[in-house]
């Protein structure tokens, strides 16, 4: 975990109630790198926020099993399952952030039509 996200979930958690979890941390970590001019490093430690789109997206893709899928771990699953997948690669994971979201909240249609 990023000393960032470490702060904000473990050490300062009371004083982030809305950005203290996994998914929102990461999510408001990935704004911050890719939305302003903050320089941040790191930002290969910043996970993806794994939402019920990007969960629906991974499984899709095969990263995850549908019992992976149906579980309470299913966010830890899919983070895991980016990470390596990623590994050895100039991307990271909330590189695909956008765009698995929006595949899937479009219902997985061809991104050319």
């Amino acid at each position: 975990m990023n000393k960032i996200g470490y702060f904000m979930q473990k050490e300062a958690k009371k004083k982030f109630p809305y950005l203290s979890g996994t998914k929102l941390c990461n999510y408001w970590l990935y704004v911050l790198s890719n939305y302003t001019a903050i320089p941040l490093k790191n930002t290969n430690d910043i996970y993806i926020a794994a939402d019920r789109h990007i969960i629906r997206a991974s499984y899709k893709l095969g990263l995850i099993t549908k019992e992976q899928m149906e579980s309470s771990k299913v966010p830890t699953y899919v983070i895991d399952a980016w990470a390596k997948e990623l590994q050895g690669t100039e991307f990271v994971p909330t590189d695909l952030q956008n765009p698995l979201w929006l595949w899937s909240r479009n219902g997985f249609k061809n991104l050319e039509s």
